[in-house]
């Protein structure tokens, strides 16, 4: 049965992860999945998508009828029995293409989209009109799957994101040790670390101005900046900089997760956040904003500390963490090991293939 996953560029976030992990699973379930890249380039994920087993195709988006008819012939050529879309942008053009090529279509949406005014109508007709064309809507977390009932009027299924379960597992203290000395941490000295690329909605700014009020922490940030360096000026105005090391973007954060005695995610809104799965899948204290995406993990009943999104709270939540070290690491461990029997590729992965059995059994 042959499946076309359409994204974006590809590149190293949540969708193209979780699709390079389910790729076994799938092929021993008789799935053989191929991709259809549409960003503008084909994204520096493409041969470890490859390398997984994936054929991967390019065409790059043009917003024009002509395109979207060439994706529909190329899904008609192709002879896919289910297309499987995965961008919020132009997921109803895409859809409509898909099915006209022939296939049977399922969509994941992949964040909490608080779209108002003229856009959320649009969105909420386009998402009704699909769903009443046969089209399976699917929500990674119930926060996700609530804001698409109320905000835009349909019945979602619930497959919830998964994670690297084999390598993101509990950190050994030896493992510890190695990490703080790679990244230049004494054995007195506390750390915190975030995992994500600089944008507004992951609110690294509050992490820096948190610093302000914990004089004696260091801030390991790992993600790609932006164009302007925006948060290396902010640490700089604040005076933190020398306790902030700007690590980069890093295709295996688990080195600095190691070294961090509390991982932090203040974000504004997530849809379920991937960095924050193996942060607690690797046994660090996580604090998490109180915000759609990460309240989701309080259905998995771990025992995880949340704060506001504001500076302050996230000062004194980070000095409540480290005052209780030692029963942090302890809660951290278990949460480890509940998040890793939840949330597995293979869970995952055989959700996805239910639908899809589903989807072509309709026939």
């Amino acid at each position: 049965m042959k499946i076309l996953h359409i994204l974006n560029e590809l590149r190293p976030s949540g969708a193209e992860t979780m699709l390079r992990l389910a790729a076994p699973f799938w092929r021993a379930n008789g799935f053989e999945c191929e991709i259809l890249a549409t960003g503008q380039v084909l994204g520096n994920y493409a041969n470890t998508l490859a390398s997984a087993g994936y054929k991967i195709h390019h065409l790059p988006i043009r917003k024009t009828p002509a395109y979207f008819f060439q994706v529909s012939q190329f899904i008609k050529d192709g002879e896919y029995a289910i297309v499987h879309q995965h961008v919020e942008g132009m997921r109803y053009w895409f859809c409509l293409s898909a099915l006209a090529g022939r296939a049977k279509v399922a969509t994941t949406v992949h964040n909490n989209f608080h779209f108002n005014g003229n856009l959320r109508l649009r969105r909420s007709f386009q998402r009704r009109h699909l769903q009443s064309l046969g089209v399976v809507f699917i929500a990674i977390a119930p926060g996700v799957l609530q804001n698409e009932q109320t905000r835009f009027g349909i019945r979602p299924r619930l497959a919830w994101n998964w994670f690297d379960v084999d390598r993101f597992m509990s950190i050994e203290p030896l493992e510890r040790v190695k990490a703080r000395t790679r990244f230049g941490l004494r054995p007195e000295e506390k750390a915190i670390v975030s995992v994500g690329n600089c944008s507004t909605v992951k609110n690294h700014t509050s992490i820096l101005k948190a610093l302000v009020h914990l004089p004696d922490i260091k801030y390991l940030h790992v993600g790609e900046e932006d164009t302007a360096h925006s948060e290396r000026a902010l640490a700089a105005e604040l005076g933190v900089s020398e306790r902030v090391n700007f690590v980069g973007w890093m295709q295996d954060p688990r080195p600095a997760l190691a070294a961090a005695d509390i991982y932090a995610m203040p974000s504004l809104y997530e849809g379920l956040g991937i960095a924050a799965l193996e942060a607690i899948g690797s046994g660090v204290p996580c604090l998490l904003a109180r915000s759609p995406g990460l309240i989701d993990l309080e259905a998995l009943e771990l025992d995880l500390t949340y704060t506001k999104t504001d500076p302050k709270d996230i000062a004194t939540k980070i000095q409540t963490m480290l005052q209780n070290s030692d029963q942090q690491r302890a809660a951290a461990r278990t949460n480890s090991f509940k998040v890793r029997e939840r949330l597995s590729p293979q869970i995952g992965a055989n959700a996805y293939a239910e639908i899809w059995s589903e989807l072509i059994c309709l026939d």
